[in-house]
């Protein structure tokens, strides 16, 4: 696959995400309940103990809409617990810096960096850069680059136009941008990587497409030569031909 084809699909998967078809049913389901019973609170969710709107069965008030669990990728894990952290539901669209020093958990929309020193979990869309403890993304698309002093996790289901800088970084995605990594790199099956990557080492997995330069290293490669003793590379001597015999 060449630069063009390779950048043109990345280009078309990350606005098919960035415009997803939810948008176009995102006001119905912002409709409030019919009335003749009790329903959400103004806050958009419903008092403790009580579900609205959905099968009581299912464990899911709302089957039009997938859980997390649901958006999760089979046969890898991506299912980060974070704990008192900021959460920024799907809907909510915010356009500003965020700085925060605990954890931060992005299902919506920001136009803004967000930098924290805590870990960041993003299942929403981000155009500005991001930077944390340890960063996850899943099911998402993000403008802008990403740093993290830990681990960086990308899911099958993501695309990011940006570089990224972290500790380790497991990537299965797709990315337009350079990596610098300072331990290892991860490419599972489905990353498609259009950039230069660094690292001290590198996993590529069959069916991973990299497009760009390699340089695997921990800096400490030295200059290699031969030892002056064995000097300067002589040419080859002629072999003198043999007398053809006679008949």
């Amino acid at each position: 696959m060449d630069a063009a084809a390779n950048s043109g699909r990345l280009t078309h998967m990350m606005k098919r995400i960035w415009n997803g078809p939810e948008e176009a049913g995102e006001s119905a389901r912002m409709q409030p309940e019919p009335s003749g019973g009790p329903g959400p609170n103004r806050s958009g969710f419903a008092p403790r103990g009580e579900t609205y709107g959905g099968n009581m069965d299912s464990g899911n008030p709302f089957p039009d809409r997938q859980t997390r669990q649901d958006r999760q990728p089979e046969n890898q894990d991506f299912s980060v617990s974070l704990e008192n952290a900021t959460v920024i539901s799907k809907g909510t669209v915010i356009t500003g810096d965020i700085k925060s020093d605990g954890d931060i958990e992005m299902d919506g929309t920001v136009t803004g960096s967000i930098s924290t020193s805590g870990r960041v979990k993003i299942n929403g869309k981000q155009n500005g850069n991001v930077e944390g403890s340890s960063v996850t993304l899943s099911t998402c698309a993000v403008r802008g680059s990403i740093s993290a002093a830990e681990d960086i996790s990308v899911d099958s289901d993501s695309v990011v136009v940006g570089d990224i800088k972290c500790g380790n970084l497991t990537f299965d995605g797709k990315l337009k941008g350079n990596v610098h990594v300072m331990g290892n790199v991860n490419c599972k099956g489905n990353a498609i990587i259009i950039g230069d990557i660094t690292s001290t080492t590198i996993t590529v997995d069959s069916g991973a497409k990299l497009q760009g330069k390699v340089q695997i290293s921990d800096g400490s490669i030295e200059e290699t030569g031969l030892p002056d003793e064995f000097g300067p590379a002589k040419p080859a001597e002629a072999v003198p031909a043999e007398p053809k015999p006679e008949k």
